[in-house]
């Protein structure tokens, strides 16, 4: 082998370059939140406890399956703001069935068909409408909250299975099952995301509507089917946070959508779509609930926890769009 041979052999040194190039943004998101968790811990001899790790992980399930599926959505350009009031109509509907004598799995399933009915009303209206999903999907969640309230008359229904509540507060191999839940939903997310044609197809949606058309892919049925999708995440992600609060409330799903949207793009999902992915989300998850248990075992009061939080979202996100 010849001298110049031997030169033009990447080292070691451009391989770890070459990979590292296209995941910075993730790098750098893993390096605050490992910065974040050696500060707690320097400060609180709590943060690394077996219990609060477990607290931190449960804390973020329900908002981890939401966030599932809002990245789907953000990767293929689109949005939703229903979201929590989804979680709302979905998670009384349940509770009321159940009150009525219907069996756990009957009721559960029927409250899934609702989400998924409600994605469809989204998808549909996204698709052969030529207003932008953000506006449609702000005036679904105004009726959807309005019709969890009237179906509650404004109260909680505590009339639920104990067999949920036992699964809410119920572990398997020493981690809350709604943990599992949500590392399921991100799986097979993730798994949709990378090796499916239809998650190619939403990563190609999302960096040209136009272009996507054009390559022979019928876009309105893929967005109805996008949506429907993510109405069935955001129905597990009702049931879960049933079973976790004992309850239905109609309230109970207020401000998740801003919680996932943020999570997804401070993980680098960016709105306007075609690129980003469930690992960047899983970060943006694990770096706000750090934060809020990080803040809490300091003692900072709840007014400047949003604030602080408010200005890491805002930050990850410009320090995105520099790039």
């Amino acid at each position: 082998m010849t001298t110049a041979t031997m030169t033009m052999q990447p080292t070691t040194a451009d391989r770890v370059k070459d990979w590292a190039r296209p995941h910075s943004a993730l790098l750098a998101l893993t390096a605050v939140l490992l910065i974040l968790c050696v500060i707690t811990a320097t400060r609180s001899d709590v943060f690394l406890s077996v219990d609060n790790l477990r607290n931190v992980f449960l804390q973020v399930s329900v908002l981890s399956i939401a966030a599932a599926g809002t990245t789907m959505l953000m990767v293929a350009g689109g949005i939703d703001l229903s979201i929590g009031a989804a979680m709302s109509l979905v998670g009384v509907s349940a509770a009321t069935f159940m009150q009525s004598g219907m069996g756990l799995l009957p009721a559960l399933g029927l409250a899934a068909l609702i989400g998924m009915g409600i994605g469809a009303v989204n998808g549909t209206l996204a698709a052969y409408s030529t207003n932008h999903p953000f506006i449609i999907t702000l005036g679904m969640a105004i009726v959807l909250q309005g019709l969890a309230i009237a179906v509650t008359g404004g109260s909680p229904i505590s009339s639920i299975d104990e067999a949920l509540v036992d699964f809410g507060a119920g572990r398997f191999l020493g981690i809350p099952k709604p943990v599992w839940t949500a590392v399921l939903v991100l799986v097979v997310v993730a798994i949709v995301l990378r090796f499916t044609v239809f998650g190619r197809r939403l990563y190609a949606l999302g960096g040209s509507e136009q272009a996507t058309r054009l390559a022979g892919v019928p876009v309105r049925r893929l967005k109805v089917l996008l949506y429907a999708a993510n109405g069935l995440i955001v129905a597990i992600a009702a049931i879960v946070l049933m079973s976790r609060i004992a309850s239905a409330q109609p309230l109970m799903g207020n401000g998740y959508e801003l919680q996932a949207i943020a999570a997804v793009a401070v993980g680098g999902t960016p709105l306007a779509g075609g690129r980003g992915g469930i690992a960047g989300t899983i970060l943006g998850v694990l770096l706000l609930g750090v934060i809020s248990n990080s803040l809490n075992l300091l003692g900072v009061s709840g007014a400047y926890q949003y604030v602080f939080q408010g200005l890491v979202i805002v930050v990850a996100v410009m320090s995105q769009r520099s790039r």
